[in-house]
């Protein structure tokens, strides 16, 4: 299927009290009608303008989810009843249920490599609490590169120690639901939470540049958070004119094909080529393999361009 805009787009609204022109921006995500929107908040900028964004967003009527960290000003937000679904970033941090918001559903932890193995902990304490919904997204490469100068990739190794400790706890998920973007992780977890993570039906490969789209808190377009390869910026013109770019379709392509190391492999059914945003931060290639995959691979891949070339 060729994607003439996004179905879904992750949108940064802010970042350490910097943003775009966040109502043109919004508008902009607007006027290409997107099915779902994430808003991704952290201070004070986006706070003040969440109510102007959903007024914008609302025009094309997509289901909206927020995400926010745990600091009194954002809770406070949840009183507000917006028409939106709450994510709550819980950070690295076990403890968080007492800072929740009463009536909170959702929370959200990324567990790359510098957090991984505080995976147990947090599973830990949403199984403990009257939580539905516990989000694992892969690591957002455009923030990371922004915060800290570089992207922590987590490798297979990583994830699967992660996965073990959590199978060693003992818990169990009943009436939960872990909602796991890493298929590898997704897979390890599988084993221990069968009806919590769901049979994966839904999975259909790397979304980047074709269904999904993401945001920065310029405006930027990109294919993915997890992707940092800039398409062009939403304030000059419209999203759906960068996003039908020769680079974006270079890309989608891409993102199409099978990796040239999955070529045979057992895995590639399930994980049809895994996250190619991980796989471009690894090596440089989009059509490299996924770092996280566990199969073995051979130590160089054949000669192939440059995604950017």
């Amino acid at each position: 299927m060729d994607f003439s805009v996004p179905v879904r787009i992750r949108w940064d609204v802010d970042f350490r009290e910097r943003s775009g022109r966040v109502k043109r921006i919004a508008r902009r995500i607007a006027e290409a009608s997107p099915l779902f929107v994430e808003l991704h908040i952290s201070g004070k900028r986006g706070f003040s303008e969440l109510s102007g964004i959903l007024a914008e967003l609302q025009k094309a009527g997509p289901h909206v989810s927020v995400h926010l960290p745990l600091l009194p000003q954002a809770t406070g937000m949840a009183r507000r009843g917006y028409p939106v679904d709450y994510i709550w970033d819980v950070g690295a941090t076990a403890g968080f249920v007492p800072r929740l918001p009463e009536g909170a559903a959702a929370i959200s932890f990324v567990p790359d490599e510098e957090t991984a193995e505080e995976l147990p902990e947090i599973v830990a304490e949403f199984a403990e609490s009257d939580l539905a919904e516990l989000h694992l997204p892969n690591v957002n490469a455009v923030r990371a590169v922004a915060a800290r100068g570089h992207v922590p990739v987590p490798g297979i190794d990583r994830l699967r120690a992660a996965a073990e400790a959590v199978a060693s706890l003992g818990l169990s998920l009943p009436g939960k639901r872990l909602v796991v973007h890493d298929f590898f992780l997704w897979k390890a977890l599988l084993r221990t939470f069968p009806g919590a993570t769901g049979d994966r039906v839904e999975f259909s490969g790397c979304q980047a540049g074709t269904a999904l789209a993401y945001v920065d808190w310029e405006g930027n377009l990109y294919p993915c958070d997890s992707l940092p390869i800039r398409l062009g910026s939403i304030e000059e013109r419209t999203l759906e004119e960068v996003w039908n770019s020769p680079l974006r379709g270079r890309v989608a392509d891409t993102v199409r094909s099978t990796p040239w190391a999955c070529d045979g492999c057992a895995e590639h059914r399930g994980c049809l080529g895994g996250c190619r945003g991980m796989a471009f931060l690894a090596s440089g290639f989009l059509d490299a393999p996924d770092p996280a995959c566990p199969e073995e691979r051979p130590s160089a891949p054949p000669k192939i361009a440059s995604s950017e070339s």
